[in-house]
């Protein structure tokens, strides 16, 4: 045998090993607790999906999901905190398009990037509102214009962290809507959403998920919806498109587990999250609050995330916008 030939059959054997052993630690796994990392402050709308997806995943795998809300810097500490974990599937990051889509836009110096991660699933989509403080006499969008240029720079709007897809929603707004506001970064929209309930910040571009519940409860107004619909939670809340401006945006949310995680335990992984996003029981949860749950291979979920992040720079080059972390 030749050494070519030798060393053509060493590294095919090693191949096929690591398959075996990929194969063996999938029929096992998992054998103890996984942590699923969301970058944001509990109570949000991510964290409020996630933790509905991780109880059912933990069911089906027979072991405990905990939760970890590693919030700031526009979701990067959670990233980078799963990026930098063993690629052996107990270490899951839920992230959203800000992790992916805009950050690689506005900050030159990222600790990670999307190579780092191996994809399992989107999870689902979510459109975002523009939830608004009730001390804010403004009871449509047209109101809320006229209210807004009478007040050039004087109101402010949380967002979930410079450059997230809050802020650049917030950025669109006020673009399409001709109305100068200043973006507030928040550690994740529960505490954002507080400040709006309580008057100290006017409002905030949420997610429907966390925005809704407060809505129906009379605790904030929700003045457009940024669907291409009106959606079947809410109806009679209207789209900034019908309502003759060009603001539309989906958040995309999705599973990821560090690079290098052993394809067995990804596909392992990505079947229990379809069967978790066929339940009927999560499906009835997540209608209300508009999130549209879906399933997808682990190549088209990388596929519509670098198609939001080939959207994000358009618009962010479109506008001309500026962030500190540029």
């Amino acid at each position: 045998m030749s050494i070519r030939v030798a060393s053509l059959f060493r590294i095919a054997s090693c191949t096929l090993l690591l398959g075996l052993l990929g194969s063996a630690a999938a029929q096992t796994y998992p054998t103890k607790p996984i942590h699923m990392v969301v970058p944001f402050a509990a109570g949000g709308s991510t964290d409020i999906i996630g933790r509905a997806v991780a109880i059912k995943m933990g069911e089906l795998l027979g072991q405990p999901i905990v939760m970890e809300n590693i919030g700031g810097a526009s979701t990067m500490i959670g990233a980078d905190r799963v990026a930098k974990s063993p690629s052996d599937g107990y270490t899951l990051l839920v992230a959203t398009s800000t992790t992916f889509a805009t950050n690689p836009h506005l900050y030159k110096k990222m600790t990670y990037k999307i190579e780092d991660f191996a994809p399992i699933s989107l999870i689902a989509k979510s459109p975002l509102v523009l939830a608004l403080g009730l001390s804010i006499p403004a009871s449509t969008l047209k109101d809320f214009v006229a209210y807004a240029k009478a007040r050039p720079g004087q109101l402010s709007y949380g967002t979930t962290g410079i450059g997230g897809n809050a802020h650049l929603t917030g950025a669109m707004v006020a673009s399409a809507l001709g109305i100068k506001m200043e973006a507030v970064p928040y550690k994740g929209s529960a505490p954002a959403l507080t400040d709006v309930m309580g008057g100290s910040l006017p409002m905030h571009f949420d997610s429907a998920a966390t925005s809704l519940p407060l809505y129906r409860a009379g605790k904030i107004r929700v003045l457009a919806i940024t669907s291409e619909r009106r959606v079947e939670a809410a109806p009679e809340i209207p789209t900034f498109t019908e309502l003759g401006y060009d603001v539309s945006i989906t958040t995309l949310i999705g599973l990821f587990a560090p690079a290098g995680t052993p394809t067995p335990i990804v596909q392992k992984l990505n079947a229990t999250l379809k069967r978790v996003l066929s339940d009927p029981d999560l499906l009835a949860r997540f209608r209300p609050d508009a999130t549209i749950a879906e399933w997808t291979t682990p190549d088209n979920e990388l596929e519509q995330f670098k198609a939001a992040y080939v959207q994000a720079g358009k618009v962010i080059q479109s506008m001309g916008i500026q962030f500190s972390g540029k």
